[in-house]
């Protein structure tokens, strides 16, 4: 999940090549890498690619913030869709 949402933010939103490569903790607020329009277009993208739907509520620096945020937050989100037990760290 995380190479996934990385190569996405990578190939399709980072404008600045000295930001390349990103690791799964760099801040994409701090950096630019995420304005109000990437933002929208990473919900997008994730909603399509891992069948979940963004409520607006969830659009928060917390979970969008980083590469193991948004994956954290996906993890919460798709283990409550498929009542999915299991580790959430």
């Amino acid at each position: 999940m995380e190479q996934v949402i990385n190569d996405y933010i990578s190939h399709e939103l980072v404008q600045d090549a000295s930001l390349l490569p990103i690791s799964n903790a760099t801040s994409l607020l701090d950096t630019g890498i995420l304005d109000s329009l990437s933002l929208f277009r990473l919900v997008i993208f994730v909603e399509e690619r891992f069948g979940i739907t963004v409520d607006e509520s969830d659009l928060i620096p917390e979970h969008f913030n980083t590469v193991d945020a948004i994956c954290a937050y996906l993890r919460t989100r798709t283990s409550q869709t498929a009542h999915h037990t299991g580790d959430h760290e």
